[in-house]
This record gives C-alpha cells, sequence and structure tokens, in this order.
C-alpha cells in the first residue's frame, strides 16, 4: 500500500520541522527559541507548525524520542556488523565511534530532561521513553557479552541504566572541554566491574 501524497507532504513537513527544531535548540535553548524561529529555519509558516505540534515542548519530546531510536539503531547496527575482537576496551571504542558528542543532541536531552523536572507529563514521557530504551539495548548488550564470553553480574536493565547514565554524563563532560578518551575507560571500567566471564 502506497503513502498518499498528503501523508507524505505531511511526513517531510514534520521532519523539516523538527530538523529546523533541532538547530535553533542546539544554538539558541529552549527558552530563547520560539516557534517563529523554527518557522523561518525550516521555511515554513505557524500553520504548518501548529498543524503538527501545539508547543515548542512537544517538539523537544519528538526530538528526544527520535534521538532515543536513533542511538538505539546505531549501536544495535553496530553490535550485529560485528566485534573488533574481545577486548572490552577495543568493543566500548567500536561502539562509541558511532554515538554523537553533539551539542545539538546534548542539548535536546538537556531541554527535556528539564521539561521533565517541571512537568509531570513530561517526566512520565521521559521515563517511558528511557525505559524503552533499556528494553530494547538490553538483550542487544547481553548477546555481545555472550560473544565476548562475558555476562552481566548484574540484571541486564540495571547494567543498561548504569551505561546509559555514564554515557550521557560523560558526554557533558566531554563536552565541557573533558579530554578525548576518559569516557571510554570509565565506560570500559563499569562493563568490568558489572559483568563476569562466563565458566567454562
Amino acid at each position: 500500500m502506497t503513502t498518499s501524497a498528503p501523508t507524505r507532504r505531511r511526513a517531510e513537513t514534520r521532519a523539516r520541522l523538527l530538523a529546523a527544531a533541532l538547530e535553533v535548540l542546539g544554538d539558541q535553548g529552549l527558552a530563547r527559541s520560539s516557534v517563529e524561529s523554527v518557522c523561518d529555519k525550516a521555511g515554513y509558516t505557524r500553520g504548518a507548525f501548529y498543524s503538527n505540534f501545539a508547543t515548542m515542548d512537544e517538539v523537544v519530546a519528538a526530538l528526544h524520542a527520535a534521538q532515543t531510536t536513533e542511538l538505539v539503531d546505531r549501536v544495535t547496527e553496530r553490535l550485529a556488523g560485528g566485534l573488533p575482537g574481545t577486548d572490552l576496551d577495543q568493543v566500548v571504542a567500536h561502539v562509541l565511534e558511532v554515538l554523537p558528542v553533539d551539542r545539538q543532541w546534548h542539548a535536546v536531552r538537556t531541554e527535556f530532561t528539564a521539561q521533565a523536572l517541571r512537568n509531570p507529563e513530561a517526566a512520565r514521557a521521559l521515563a517511558a521513553q528511557r525505559a524503552q530504551l533499556r528494553e530494547r539495548l538490553a538483550p542487544v548488550l547481553v548477546e555481545a557479552l555472550h560473544r565476548l564470553g562475558r555476562r552481566p553480574a548484574v540484571p541486564a536493565d540495571e547494567l543498561v541504566r548504569a551505561l546509559v547514565t555514564a554515557h550521557e554524563g560523560l558526554t557533558t563532560a566531554r563536552l565541557l572541554g573533558e579530554p578525548p578518551g576518559v569516557g571510554r575507560r570509565l565506560l570500559t571500567a563499569a562493563l568490568e566491574t558489572f559483568t563476569e566471564e562466563v565458566p567454562t
């Protein structure tokens, strides 16, 4: 079944608005961003914006959801493509190569977290997105560890929670000037701590 032209145009409009919003939020932050600035960047009218989103907060939530999905897809594809060996540090470096250390991505995550601290509905949405991320990543991580001859020493959900939280914090530090390589070493140490070799 083919997608109708109006549906396709609507999807394209939404995608262009989100791309524009990502740039605007990355440059200005939510407090200084406006519907007008996003529309100007995307080349659309306010009507086009409001036919897709009710508020800028909704845009931030949509961007964060898209980022979460993309992160899981990147990690899944990277691990499915094979591992560079059995050394944990090499595997961590292999995965980090496809994860962005990007101010725009970071700005959206920060803005959505700030929303969640102020707004119970945003808090529930953020919690649901993070739970979905863990649910999708856990089996991928367990399978990769199995190929390395290791297994989680804690529940897989807790291991993913620890790694995601650490990566988010380390990304912040990296954007603030922390030398390259520190995050990789800390993530490797976390994996060594929270996993164990499978007895032979």
